[in-house]
């Protein structure tokens, strides 16, 4: 008897058995449009939750500006793996590098010198 009278004064004590249950949690927004992210154009996300990146920049990177990111088949955002964006990660187009000729110089630098600080 004391068992049951001490089980009961747990229960009570706890909220008489009742538990309130914790909001539920938004559901993911299906259907709704993925968004490209992060510093190179590279991140493929759920809509509103940005990533960032590193800001660094690959040749193959150009490949994702014409890339779909979109909704998978598993319901996640990633990049759609089309025969183009396989084709242009394989080989990517050249980068552009420095400039043909060499820069001209001022009146006031000579040719392979840095300038002053100010």
């Amino acid at each position: 008897m004391k068992t049951l009278a001490s089980l009961l004064f747990v229960v009570a004590a706890c909220g008489g058995g009742s538990s309130s249950a914790p909001p539920p949690s938004a559901p993911p927004v299906a259907g709704a449009a993925c968004e490209k992210g992060g510093c190179s154009g590279t991140a493929c996300s759920e809509p509103g939750k940005q990533v960032m990146t590193t800001c660094e920049y690959k040749a193959e990177y150009a490949c994702y500006s014409s890339a779909a990111c979109e909704r998978q088949t598993d319901g996640q955002c990633g990049w759609t793996q089309s025969a183009e964006l396989v084709a242009c990660i394989a080989n990517p187009p050249p980068m552009a590098g420095p400039p043909e000729t060499p820069p001209v110089p001022t009146p006031n630098q000579p040719v392979g010198m840095n300038p002053k600080p100010m």
